[in-house]
């Protein structure tokens, strides 16, 4: 896959959460809670596709012959692609809270964050040239609020279970670590 369509379909992938996300709000009208959570989480999948959307237009204005390569991302977008399409089907007749945490759930321990994190780190527009720096400020908040959820309203023992492993996962990847300075009387 050449780089312009790996970005292209990475952003469609993020354009999709977003909808489910977004899909996922109008399911719980009367839960202002839920409702907000799955629209905080539509923003912040609105915005990687909007990242990734401008790292393909700075790639498509550079002549071909000088854009950077990319390999080995065929089989994950497919695989996400997949993914997505059974997320939205789901989505679309989620009728509980913990159909609807499921999806989360299986949405953000895919590999989209990985792609995505990916992609951005080997952009010009990468905040910082630590990539631990970068998924913790891409990442740092916002898995918080759906594990929060979860942990005050699944009943669902694999929701439950799916979430810890989340939280190990953002917790083992902490936050950015930045070299110490010392003075000569330390």
């Amino acid at each position: 896959m050449e780089i312009l369509e790996i970005l292209g379909r990475c952003m469609a992938l993020e354009r999709a959460a977003g909808e489910i996300y977004g899909l996922l709000a109008t399911r719980f009208p009367e839960d202002e809670a839920l409702r907000a959570l799955w629209q905080a989480m539509a923003a912040d999948e609105r915005e990687h596709a909007h990242k990734l959307a401008t790292w393909r237009a700075l790639v498509a204005a550079v002549p071909a012959e000088h854009r950077p390569t990319a390999s080995g991302f065929a089989d994950a977008v497919r695989a996400l692609e997949t993914v997505m399409r059974g997320a939205r089907a789901q989505a679309m007749r989620c009728h509980t809270a913990d159909e609807a945490f499921a999806i989360a759930l299986e949405l953000e321990t895919s590999e989209l964050d990985a792609l995505y994190m990916t992609l951005l780190q080997s952009s010009p527009i990468a905040r910082f040239p630590d990539n631990a720096e970068n998924v913790h400020h891409e990442n740092g908040d916002h898995h918080a609020p759906l594990l929060r959820m979860v942990r005050e309203r699944s009943r669902d023992e694999h929701n439950r279970l799916r979430a810890a492993l989340l939280f190990v996962s953002d917790a083992a990847a902490g936050p950015p670590s930045h070299p110490r300075t010392t003075t000569p009387s330390e």
